[in-house]
């Protein structure tokens, strides 16, 4: 199998970009911006401080520019929601999962990007599921584990990971000679699906599922970075339309400010 790099420890500079594109933006709830519009915007549930969001954005990005270790996050983020009169329920766990989560869609989108680059795909046409160690392992994902599905299959659009909070699964891009020195096999994906509710649009639609559980849960049923830019109006519209107005106001405001750099 290829290496693993750990997104904690090293530079990506795919993953930044694509974190970089995102805009802090106030949420009545986590799933204000959900599913596509992950791709372009950073929110913490309920939050609607700009001043936290940026401060939080900005640790998150130290995080995948430096390396920062969670420790040092972990103290810049009791910084600055001590200053904002912010005291979050189950505090420790929300700060592993802002870093956790955020980290590592950054890092997925990044590798989504080197995958589906058309040469890649050409020279790797095959993707394999990864599951990573985990305390408490979704038992559908880890049913995944070592699976090898062409790359080019729709099952990816819905199912790629991380596919739920604290996810850590991971792609990997394989070669027909890869397939044939590993001795693996090229499967079809599951074909079970389920009905869940689309975060975004509010829609019923069917995902991919093992034993009646979504593989994507719902929120995650994009792949990350998987958005076309040109639609990032169209698609953070959704979550828009979903806000209060003076905080949809203030979340215009800073969609235009990033507009007028």
């Amino acid at each position: 199998m290829p290496e693993q790099i750990d997104p904690f420890k090293l530079p990506f500079t795919e993953a930044i970009q694509y974190f970089k594109a995102k805009l802090p933006l106030p949420s009545t709830a986590w799933d204000t911006f959900a599913d596509a519009a992950t791709d372009f915007a950073f929110v913490l549930s309920k939050v609607t401080s700009a001043e936290l969001l940026n401060d939080v954005y900005n640790l998150v990005l130290s995080g995948l520019e430096n390396g920062d270790s969670y420790g040092e996050f972990k103290k810049g983020f009791d910084q600055a929601i001590g200053k904002a009169g912010w005291n979050p329920a189950n505090r420790p766990w929300r700060t592993n999962l802002i870093f956790i989560q955020n980290l590592s869609s950054a890092y997925q989108a990044g590798r989504y990007k080197q995958q589906t680059d058309p040469e890649m795909l050409r020279l790797r046409p095959y993707w394999q599921w990864s599951h990573s160690n985990s305390r408490v392992p979704r038992l559908h994902h880890l049913a995944l584990d070592s699976k090898v599905f062409p790359a080019d299959d729709p099952f990816w659009k819905t199912s790629y990971p991380p596919s739920g909070f604290l996810c850590r699964c991971r792609v990997f891009a394989l070669s027909q000679r890869d397939i044939e020195r590993e001795g693996l096999a090229v499967e079809t994906p599951p074909q079970e699906t389920v009905g869940i509710q689309d975060k975004a649009t509010g829609e019923r639609k069917r995902v991919p599922a093992i034993n009646g559980q979504p593989i994507a849960e719902p929120g995650f049923t994009t792949a990350p970075g998987g958005s076309d830019a040109q639609n990032r109006e169209q698609i953070l519209q959704r979550g828009l339309d979903r806000l209060p107005l003076k905080l949809r106001e203030q979340a215009i405001q800073a969609i235009e400010s990033r507009r007028d750099r």
